[in-house]
Order: C-alpha cells, then sequence, then structure tokens
C-alpha cells in the first residue's frame, strides 16, 4: 500500500533483503536503493576531507533515518522502516 508518499512494500522488499544480508553491505544496497527508486543522502565523501557532514542520513522509498556513523545508519533504516510497517499493519488491521 503506498500512502503519503510511502511505499510499504518496496518498503518491506529491502527490508527483507537487507535482513538477510550482512552488515558490511547494507549501506551499499541502501546506495543502490536511493539511485535506483530516487531517495537522498548526506553521506561523506569517498575521499577523506572533502565532504564530512556532521549528520548522516538516507531517505529512500519514504523512510528517513539518521545516525552519527555509517555503521549505525543501515540499522537506524532498519529499525525506521519496521515501525513503519509494524504501525501500518497496526492502522489497516484497526480499519478493517
Amino acid at each position: 500500500m503506498t500512502e503519503y508518499g510511502i511505499d510499504t512494500g518496496r518498503i518491506a522488499e529491502l527490508l527483507a533483503e537487507l535482513g538477510v544480508s550482512a552488515q558490511r553491505h547494507r549501506l551499499e544496497i541502501l546506495k543502490r536503493a536511493v539511485v535506483a527508486h530516487g531517495g537522498r543522502w548526506d553521506l561523506p565523501s569517498d575521499v577523506s576531507g572533502v565532504y564530512e557532514p556532521a549528520l548522516l542520513s538516507l531517505q529512500v522509498f519514504g523512510v528517513h533515518a539518521m545516525a552519527e556513523t555509517l555503521d549505525e545508519l543501515p540499522r537506524n533504516w532498519m529499525r525506521a522502516a519496521a515501525n513503519i510497517i509494524e504501525g501500518g499493519a497496526c492502522r489497516w488491521s484497526e480499519a478493517g
């Protein structure tokens, strides 16, 4: 279901892919999703010292996450995505 620009079907698919992927690959999977589906990120440059934001962020399929380190960002996105799916499931079950 898509509501308010949030595509829960795609969120669930990406969350499932991340869930079976090794931690070290999760950020790259999220970056590919951002490029392929029109999300956005604020991440440090690959070249050290060129651009280093104080707070890292990534948004794809309407799910936004922030973190202080690159290691935390995929985990925070996964938590936010799971919360959206869980909240949507509760809302839709109450409506039915």
